[in-house]
């Protein structure tokens, strides 16, 4: 087997938004207010490093993905937003929310698959509620585990995990070059140990989000 090629973790504070609304083409519309909002807004933050957004298979969830330098940053802009008010919080006022959940933290160890250096067609963003810290590096650990084989499987392209600040919270955003690849990664024989392994230190059954990447916007 080869040997598991580490992705390290990156600076900074993640703060994942995941969105899930009623109606035809809504989500889609939230999203083009999210870019809009990036691009006359969050540039002009002081601390944005980046913003990335996805929408669900389901077409009815968004979620964002913010990048910050320091968490003083992210509640600065955050003050600043819901005093001034922007494209996204005017299309959030307007939409049918049905749930919403919100995760701040850092990103921890992740790892490359074979397709680590293609193009990303198809991922998941899956959040587990936990104990605490000692339970959020649990799963992690478990994760790495997994990694010496998942890391082999064909079109997998990575697995970039974080943990909540508080450590109350653990979310993996795997990648996949396609819903295909992604469909043999989940039939692989060693996938349900590894998810019942993960399991075993989590509150409850983690929420899952199959997505696909829409944009990548840096500072």
């Amino acid at each position: 087997m080869s040997q598991m090629d580490f992705l390290e973790p990156e600076s900074g504070i993640f703060v994942f938004d995941s969105i899930k609304v009623t109606g035809d083409g809504v989500a889609a519309k939230l999203a083009d207010a999210f870019k809009e909002t990036v691009e006359h807004g969050y540039h002009q933050a002081p601390g944005f490093l980046s913003a990335r957004f996805y929408l669900s298979v389901a077409g009815d969830s968004l979620v964002t993905r913010v990048r910050w330098e320091q968490e003083r940053d992210l509640q600065a802009y955050s003050a600043a937003s819901a005093a001034q008010g922007n494209a996204f919080i005017e299309g959030l006022a307007q939409a049918e929310i049905v749930d919403r959940a919100l995760f701040t933290g850092t990103r921890v160890r992740g790892f490359k698959g074979p397709a680590a250096e293609e193009e990303v067609g198809y991922t998941v963003v899956a959040t587990r509620r936990v104990q605490d810290r000692e339970g959020a590096h649990k799963v992690h650990e478990v994760l790495l585990e997994t990694g010496e084989w998942k890391h082999t499987i064909p079109g997998f392209v990575s697995s970039s995990p974080y943990v909540s600040l508080d450590g109350t919270e653990f979310l993996n955003n795997p990648k996949w070059v396609d819903e295909h690849a992604f469909h043999v990664y989940m039939n692989h024989p060693s996938i349900p140990g590894g998810l019942a392994s993960a399991q075993d230190h989590a509150l409850a059954e983690p929420c899952v989000i199959s997505c696909r990447i829409m944009s990548d916007i840096d500072a």
